[in-house]
């Protein structure tokens, strides 16, 4: 983890690359993108995926609206919480029954840009302190 500030896990939608544009917003993170694993047997690259959760300080979590569940998202986030991590969840889809995934998140939102607005802003506050 030479060189990074400390380790984040990349949970969600797989059909965009709205991950490499969080890694290019954060380059002080060490992410753990699970696109990159190339695993295919669910044993596998769920034990990946739980792996990287749980060496990471953040999720950032995205239920795009081209995601057809959010099962697996929805997983990680709730395995995040267990572990204490922090978590941020974009949530484009309108799903009533969501509101307790929302819960276990320190931040969501519909929006994108807000949720790195508000990431970059928690970052300079543990990196330089509080900004009085």
């Amino acid at each position: 983890m030479e060189g990074y500030l400390m380790e984040g896990y990349l949970a969600g939608g797989m059909r965009s690359t709205w991950q490499d544009k969080v890694k290019n917003e954060f380059p002080e993170i060490q992410w753990h993108d699970p696109r990159e694993h190339g695993l295919s047997e669910p044993r596998e690259y769920t034990a990946w995926d739980l792996d990287k959760v749980r060496r990471s300080a953040i999720v950032f979590a995205y239920f795009t609206k081209d995601n057809p569940s959010g099962f697996g998202m929805s997983a990680e986030i709730g395995y995040a919480r267990a572990l204490n991590k922090l978590i941020i969840l974009v949530d484009e889809q309108d799903i009533k029954y969501w509101a307790m995934v929302h819960e276990m998140c320190d931040y969501w939102t519909e929006y994108f840009e807000a949720a790195c607005v508000w990431l970059r802003h928690w970052l300079d506050n543990i990196t330089r302190g509080p900004q009085y």
